[in-house]
C-alpha cells in the first residue's frame, strides 16, 4: 500500500531550465497556502532587501532581515510570514538544474549552507553583489531560450550560492576528509532513514567503523550518529503528525515501523509525548 503524505504544496512555473525568480510579494498573494504549513520539492532561495520576515521551518522560527539570504531545502515544511512588511526576491530552482557538473553536485552535498546538520542558516551577503546578480538572472530568464541560457543562469546562481558559502565557511574549519565523512553520513540518512534505522547499515554503506564514524560526526555536529539518526526520524514524524491527515498508524508504517506500538514507543521515548498527544498539542 502506498500512502500519501497530504502535506500541502505549491508549484512554480519555471522555464525549460527549471529556475524562476519571483518577487516576495507573491507570498502575500497566496496567504491561505503559503501562510500555512506546506512543502515543495525544489530549493527556495530567499533574499530580503527591505524589512524583515519571520518564517517557521520544521518547527523553528527563523528571522530573515535586510541583505540576508535564507535557503530552504526540498521537503522542508515551511510557513511563510504573511503579516510583516518586507520585500525582496525568491529564486526557485531544482537540484537537476544546479547539478550539471561534479563541482555543483559536490557543493549540494558538502556545503555549509546546505549542511543537513545545520539547515536554514541566515547569511548576510553584499547587497550590491546579490541585487545585481539576481537582476541579471531575471533578465536572462526573460530572453528566448537558447543553448547559452542554462549555462548563464547556472553561473549567476552559482556565484550567489558560493558567496553565501564563503561567508559561512569563515566560521567553520575548511573541508576535510573528516568533514566529508560526516556529511556523507548525513546524506545517507536523508536518503534511507525511513527503511533503515540501524547504525550498522550506515557504517556498512560508508565502509567505516562505528568508532571512526562516531568520532567524526560528533566533531561536526556534537551528536553521535545514532542520536542524529533518531532525531531525523522524529522530525519526519512530527512533520506528518502536524501537517498531514494520516493516522499515527499510517505515519508509523510510512516511516518503516511495522507495528503501531513500536512507533508509539519510539516517538514517546524521544519526545515525552505519544503521537496523539503531540498532534493535539499543536492544534
Amino acid at each position: 500500500m502506498r500512502l500519501k503524505e497530504n502535506i500541502r504544496t505549491f508549484d512554480f512555473t519555471p522555464s525549460s531550465i527549471e529556475i524562476e525568480v519571483k518577487k516576495l510579494t507573491f507570498i502575500k498573494e497566496l496567504p491561505n497556502l503559503l501562510g500555512s504549513p506546506h512543502k515543495v520539492s525544489f530549493y527556495q532561495l530567499m533574499w530580503v532587501t527591505e524589512g524583515s520576515a519571520e518564517l517557521k521551518i520544521d518547527f523553528r522560527k527563523i528571522r530573515v532581515g535586510v541583505n540576508e539570504l535564507l535557503l530552504i531545502s526540498p521537503g522542508q515544511v515551511c510557513e511563510f510570514d504573511i503579516t510583516s512588511v518586507y520585500s525582496g526576491k525568491m529564486i526557485l530552482f531544482t537540484d537537476s538544474f544546479f547539478t550539471v557538473t561534479e563541482v555543483d553536485a559536490d557543493f549540494l552535498y558538502s556545503s555549509q549552507i546546505l549542511s543537513l546538520s545545520n539547515l536554514n542558516q541566515v547569511v548576510s551577503v553584499c547587497p550590491l553583489l546579490a541585487d545585481n546578480l539576481i537582476a541579471l538572472l531575471e533578465e536572462e530568464l526573460k530572453t528566448s531560450a537558447d543553448k547559452f541560457q542554462a549555462t548563464i543562469a547556472q553561473s549567476l546562481l552559482r556565484v550567489i550560492l558560493f558567496e553565501a558559502e564563503r561567508t559561512l565557511s569563515s566560521a567553520y574549519p575548511p573541508s576535510s576528509n573528516k568533514y566529508n565523512l560526516a556529511q556523507s553520513f548525513h546524506n545517507a540518512v536523508e536518503k534511507h532513514f525511513r527503511e533503515n534505522k540501524r547504525l550498522e547499515y550506515y557504517t556498512s554503506l560508508l565502509a567505516v567503523s562505528e568508532r571512526v564514524l562516531s568520532k567524526e560526526v560528533k566533531l561536526l555536529t556534537g551528536e553521535t550518529p545514532k542520536v542524529y539518526l533518531d532525531k531525523r526520524v522524529v522530525l519526519e514524524a512530527k512533520r506528518l503528525l502536524a501537517y498531514s491527515k494520516l493516522s499515527a498508524k499510517e505515519i508509523g508504517f510510512l516511516l518503516g515501523f511495522e507495528e503501531p506500538g513500536n512507533f508509539n514507543n519510539f516517538f514517546r521515548k524521544h519526545t515525552g509525548l505519544t503521537p496523539a498527544n503531540f498532534r493535539a498539542s499543536i492544534k
